[in-house]
C-alpha cells in the first residue's frame, strides 16, 4: 500500500471524520472506500456502447441531401 498525505479544512476534515465514524472505519479506510466507489462509477459511465445492431439500419432508404430538402419541403 501507498502512503501519502493529504491536507483537508477543518471543517471538511470533521466531516469526514463524523461519517467515518458513522461507518464504523477508520478516516483513511473511509477515504479509500470513496474513492474506489468514485473510480468504479466512472468506470460503468466508460463502458463502450455497443452499435452494431444498428448497422444497415438505413441501408435500403434514400438518404441524399436532395431527397432529405425534398421531404422537408413537402
Amino acid at each position: 500500500m501507498h502512503r501519502t498525505q493529504i491536507y483537508f479544512d477543518e471543517p471538511l476534515f470533521a466531516a469526514i471524520r463524523q461519517r467515518a465514524a458513522r461507518a464504523n472505519l477508520s478516516i483513511s479506510a473511509y477515504i479509500r472506500e470513496l474513492i474506489q466507489k468514485e473510480l468504479e462509477l466512472e468506470k460503468e459511465l466508460m463502458v463502450p456502447v455497443d452499435f452494431s445492431g444498428f448497422a444497415g439500419l438505413w441501408e435500403d432508404s434514400e438518404i441524399s441531401q436532395e431527397s432529405l430538402r425534398q421531404k422537408a419541403w413537402k
